[in-house]
């Protein structure tokens, strides 16, 4: 647990908040809220004007102030983007959790299953090693030269 909140710590120090960063945040947010905005318009016309003027005030706001004065998207920057920290977080350890248990638990018991055993393990008392001799079909110095 401990671990896990350092991590976070570190990620969350690490967020850029340069001059950059916060004017690409202010016209990409703001530009989306207001795609947003005039699909509402364009979905369910002008029933829904309400909705467009919040999300246009909004978009623009974040366009004009990502443009004019990008410092002041400092907090709310650090904010959406300690949001993606943790989702990262965890999306990555659920994602890894379904990628473990639908592939590799079943493959694990088909070849169980079948009797393979691809690490070779099995237990042999009469053998006198378990090294392996790699052969090669070049044994010259030469495909040292070539790793691949």
């Amino acid at each position: 647990m401990r671990n896990t909140l350092s991590i976070l710590r570190k990620d969350f120090q690490e967020i850029d908040t340069s001059r950059k960063a916060l004017r690409s945040f202010g016209t990409l947010i703001g530009s989306i809220v207001l795609a947003i905005g005039f699909f509402v318009i364009w979905r369910n016309g002008w029933s829904q004007s309400a909705t467009f003027r919040w999300l246009a005030g909004i978009g623009s706001a974040l366009v004009l102030a990502g443009l004019v004065y990008p410092a002041i998207l400092r907090q709310p920057y650090r904010v959406w983007m300690g949001l993606a920290v943790v989702m990262g977080f965890v999306m990555t350890r659920v994602i890894l959790a379904i990628v473990f248990y639908l592939v590799m638990t079943p493959t694990g018991f088909m070849l169980r299953l079948f009797g393979k055993d691809p690490l070779q393990r099995s237990w042999e008392r009469e053998a006198p090693s378990y090294w392996i001799d790699k052969e090669y079909d070049d044994d010259t110095g030469a495909r040292l030269e070539r790793y691949y």
